[in-house]
């Protein structure tokens, strides 16, 4: 027990020293706290900006102690000789990690539980790359742009471009936006879906597709992603491409007639002359129409 309680006090003590060097060598020569006032006097547009967002109301407390310097640190020295750049405490020379643990000391809440795994983290995305500090133009979040939409396709610049494609989710009309699907401060997923899986994801929209199905289609119970591609497709209903060749990537042996594709003929039983005439156009939805699954007791073949 004594051994314990003596490595406990070491511990302790060495945190404690830890803590004491890391406070003076972030105050450079021995700074003290002055006060927001004081950076008003030369900073006075940034203070009032930050006054009307969250960071600068008085219920976030957290920062109602040393106001400015919460995040910058105590700024006497600055502000003795504000000329001098060495001395201006920015936060602009740090590093994403740096900037992120500023953050992090007050936004420790469970949004951050997978941060250091997600792959924004892993890139070296800053906070302060999406959300603005002092001001923001977004009604929530203080993100530095309109909405989470914009400030995504500034870095996502291929999903920008899948959007604006014929066939895609309502995301530039604005009723839906990417935090809908997606979680930027990470998830347990590797593309940060705020669902366990893809499949989870679109269900919690498209609920009719989720079944179950007395007949099931093998793919869509694996991944929604096997024949859609969410962002955008020049194909209808984000399909990957269009059919029949989207079910040809699996459907490579069709139980049909060798003239399936050559004269568009498939026999039929009330007209084996001629053949039936709903495979015009390579239509294998004219018969396969429930493809996410059918309930129909005599359809193994997802028909109506």
């Amino acid at each position: 027990m004594k051994v314990r309680i003596g490595t406990s006090v070491a511990a302790a003590a060495l945190l404690l020293a830890w803590g004491v060097a890391t406070a003076n060598a972030q105050n450079g020569s021995g700074a003290t706290y002055v006060g927001s006032e004081t950076c008003a006097g030369c900073h006075e547009e940034v203070v009032d900006a930050m006054a009307k967002t969250v960071h600068g109301s008085p219920a976030f407390d957290r920062l109602s102690a040393h106001g400015c310097e919460s995040c910058h640190g105590p700024g006497s020295v600055h502000a003795e000789d504000p000329d001098v750049v060495e001395n201006r405490p920015t936060m602009s020379d740090k590093s994403a990690a740096q900037i992120t643990a500023v953050c992090t000391e007050c936004h420790s809440g469970g949004n951050q539980f997978f941060w250091k795994t997600s792959v924004h983290s892993t890139r070296n995305v800053a906070c302060t790359d999406c959300h603005s500090v002092h001001a923001a133009k977004s009604e929530k979040n203080q993100l530095k742009l309109a909405g989470a939409t914009d400030t995504c396709v500034t870095c996502h610049k291929n999903i920008r471009a899948d959007m604006w494609k014929n066939s895609h989710h309502p995301i530039r009309e604005g009723k839906i936006s990417c935090a809908d699907c997606h979680n930027p401060h990470g998830t347990q997923t590797a593309k940060m879906l705020n669902e366990i899986s893809v499949n989870e994801q679109c269900f919690s929209c498209h609920a009719e597709k989720r079944g179950p199905f007395i007949w099931e289609h093998a793919p869509v119970r694996e991944s929604c992603l096997n024949c859609h591609t969410p962002h955008g497709s020049n194909h209808i209903k984000l399909q990957k491409t269009s059919v029949p060749y989207l079910c040809q990537q699996c459907h490579m042996n069709t139980r049909h007639p060798g003239t399936l594709y050559d004269n568009q003929v498939l026999p039929s039983p009330d007209n084996p002359a001629t053949g039936s005439n709903r495979i015009f156009n390579r239509a294998c939805l004219d018969c396969h129409a429930a493809i996410h699954g059918s309930n129909h007791p005599s359809s193994p073949y997802l028909g109506y």
